[in-house]
């Protein structure tokens, strides 16, 4: 079986520091995980793992654009774009932390 750039990326992923000093999640938990999903084309099973991954990778691409020069990104749109990934990855948590 030959070994992709994805498969060892995911065999070599970041620990997350708060879960180890802690023992519990953070609300960054699963996203490495969902983005090795996505890359795979496992897309629902991404979004259920770390349900703001869509939403901040369309802010990212969003940052990205305006701070390259797009002018018709405004710094309104990333706003609301932020405040919409920080309130899925918020309530995604809570209801994490509830759940388990």
């Amino acid at each position: 079986m030959e070994l992709t750039v994805v498969d060892w990326l995911e065999a070599h992923q970041l620990p997350c520091l708060v879960k180890n000093a802690l023992g519990i999640e953070c609300p960054g938990c699963g996203f490495q995980t969902a983005i090795f999903m996505l890359f795979r084309g496992e897309i629902t099973d991404s979004v259920k793992t770390y349900p703001a991954l869509i939403p901040l990778i369309v802010f990212i691409a969003l940052a990205a654009g305006h701070f390259t020069g797009i002018k018709k990104i405004s710094p309104v749109v990333l706003k609301i774009t932020g405040f919409v990934c920080l309130i899925i990855i918020l309530i995604s948590y809570l209801l994490k932390l509830i759940t388990h």
